[in-house]
């Protein structure tokens, strides 16, 4: 077969593996469900972990798998073996940080690359947010060159210290549910750009972020509807635009201000504990803002949508958003 001694053992590897381990696998390629990318994929995402974790991820993971790509493939099947045994999970990142290091080499046309491995997952995602940003600066300042090119070039500036970036540090956008904050549950969250991470490295990330603007999803499963708030007093610009889309006006019964020039009023005032969600939010207008806050108006939202005003002198005036 003119195969190389490496080529020969990464080819024995593989059918053992198939046949020993993960025999599953082998039957799927021997009835041609799966084909060897996809094998090779989905072996090397499980093989950090205990073969009874693996054949779980894989038991799961094979109905879908024929339609998948082996992109899909990998993101899931992280998620997959976090779930599976978010212990034996985190034993192995915790293995794998330990073990980090960087290393160089000449390529084949005389550059070089250069590659770090073993890095804290919000670290990573750090360290991309901030290339990222300093690239498009060099972008937006009249760079025309692929952003790659420019990522590459920030890059090196960097390890070079031909750069010394502004002090300032980059966001991080996890996403997990509130059950695995409160360790009632170990469900991977997502770090954003790279998948899965297990419950463990989420919660750091949440408890370093203490001061930080959270937004928030509510999910009502019966319905099929999803509320979004956030923990900041501004809300954010897409709850605005919703906003601005239901209220064309300002809602108090007797002005015709454009929503989009109207202060964004909480309904339930955010210093009595009101939250930055659409259904606590009103457009108003900036005399009736004022009269609501300090001339003894109030309002409030009727379960049809209407709003329901009542005067200084309890006399109650009702309106219909558009």
């Amino acid at each position: 077969m003119t195969l190389t001694r490496r080529s020969a053992e990464t080819e024995m590897g593989l059918a053992y593996d198939m046949v020993k381990r993960y025999p599953a696998l082998h039957v799927a390629l021997e009835v041609g469900s799966l084909d060897l990318p996809k094998i090779r994929t989905i072996i090397r995402g499980v093989g950090h972990v205990d073969t009874v974790v693996a054949n779980k991820a894989i038991e799961i993971l094979l109905p879908d798998a024929p339609q998948l790509t082996t992109g899909q493939i990998a993101a899931r099947l992280r998620k997959l073996v976090i779930e599976a045994d978010p212990d034996e999970a985190k034993k192995a990142y915790d293995q794998g940080t330990a073990e980090a290091k960087v290393w160089s080499c000449l390529e084949p046309d005389g550059t070089g690359t250069m590659i770090s491995t073993g890095m804290e997952a919000r670290d990573l995602s750090a360290a991309n947010r901030n290339i990222n940003h300093l690239a498009r600066q060099r972008k937006n300042g009249g760079d025309t060159r692929a952003i790659d090119k420019i990522r590459s070039e920030v890059f090196r500036d960097l390890l070079t210290g031909e750069i010394v970036p502004e002090a300032r540090r980059a966001q991080v956008t996890i996403t997990g549910d509130l059950a695995t904050l409160e360790q009632l549950n170990e469900r991977p969250g997502h770090l954003e750009g790279f998948g899965p991470v297990h419950a463990d490295i989420l919660r750091q990330i949440v408890d370093e972020q203490q001061d930080a603007t959270w937004v928030y999803e509510i999910t009502d499963t019966e319905r099929g509807e999803v509320y979004v708030g956030t923990t900041s007093r501004r809300p954010t610009t897409s709850q605005k635009r919703r906003l601005f889309a239901r209220y064309r006006t300002c809602i108090h019964p007797t002005c015709r201000m454009p929503a989009t020039q109207c202060d964004v009023d909480h309904t339930e005032d955010w210093i009595d504990g009101g939250l930055t969600t659409l259904c606590n939010l009103a457009p108003l207008c900036r005399f009736h803002h004022r009269l609501k806050h300090l001339s003894g108006w109030t309002y409030r939202k009727l379960a049809n949508g209407a709003i329901e005003w009542v005067s200084r002198f309890g006399l109650r005036y009702v309106t219909h958003p558009p």
